[in-house]
């Protein structure tokens, strides 16, 4: 499959131009609204979005209440051996 080829601002406008002219007239509020939007979102630059850090998640410290976890290392090495072995501890080879 080809790629297309670029086209020239001239011709692209010439292209829409005679489109935008077999547009019945009865649609062109639609179509005039369509490029005011797409107007409007080209001049509206989004904000500059902070970067969270994780520790502003509310992920950090989910767990800092369970009694079950005293060792956060051999809690976190525990659950990537039983993903690794589906579970089951018969596979456990170390």
């Amino acid at each position: 499959m080809k790629t297309p080829r670029a086209k020239t601002k001239e011709k692209t406008i010439k292209e829409i131009v005679n489109t935008l002219k077999r547009v019945p007239r009865a649609r062109l509020g639609v179509v005039r609204a369509v490029v005011q939007a797409l107007a409007k979102a080209e001049t509206v630059k989004p904000k500059a979005q902070k970067k969270l850090s994780l520790l502003d998640t509310p992920f950090c410290g989910m767990w800092a209440d369970r009694q079950d976890i005293t060792d956060e290392r051999t809690y976190a090495r525990q659950l990537r051996e039983r993903l690794e072995t589906g579970g089951d501890r018969r596979n456990h080879f170390r």
